[in-house]
């Protein structure tokens, strides 16, 4: 049995678009509701531990469509630093967390958080159109 590995390559890399869009998506709706409704923290950890959950599934699936694109590599490179982005989006809280916390009333950590996440989605956008582009299965 002969597999299709453009195939595969074109799920991952369509699978790893999508999540990682819906990912900025729902960081968007985080902001949005955390910014009109600040006295409700305590249902917005929930809200967190979810966004956490589909951050590390975006790990994983850019990570296999890495893996699955590896032959093109145009694509490879822009979901690598795709990636990269999204990995930065998850340790910067943790190295930048006095600086967050010493802006907290600006809008700055905002506009940042959102200019990350929106990069690591076009970045993904930018490297699914090119591994169709460059594709033998045309």
């Amino acid at each position: 049995m002969r597999i299709n590995h453009e195939g595969i390559s074109h799920f991952f890399g369509g699978l790893y678009t999508w999540i990682v869009t819906v990912f900025f998506g729902m960081i968007l709706l985080d902001i949005v509701y955390s910014s009109q409704v600040p006295e409700a923290v305590i249902e917005y950890a929930e809200v967190s531990d979810f966004l956490l959950l589909i951050g590390v599934l975006t790990i994983l699936i850019a990570i296999g469509a890495i893996v699955f694109s590896w032959k093109s590599r145009i694509a490879r490179n822009f979901f690598i630093a795709s990636l990269a982005i999204v990995i930065l989006e998850f340790l910067g809280p943790l190295f930048f967390s006095q600086l967050i916390e010493a802006t907290h009333g600006s809008l700055s950590p905002t506009i940042i958080r959102l200019m990350i996440s929106g990069s690591a989605s076009i970045l993904a956008f930018i490297g699914l159109h090119n591994l169709y582009r460059y594709s033998p299965l045309k």
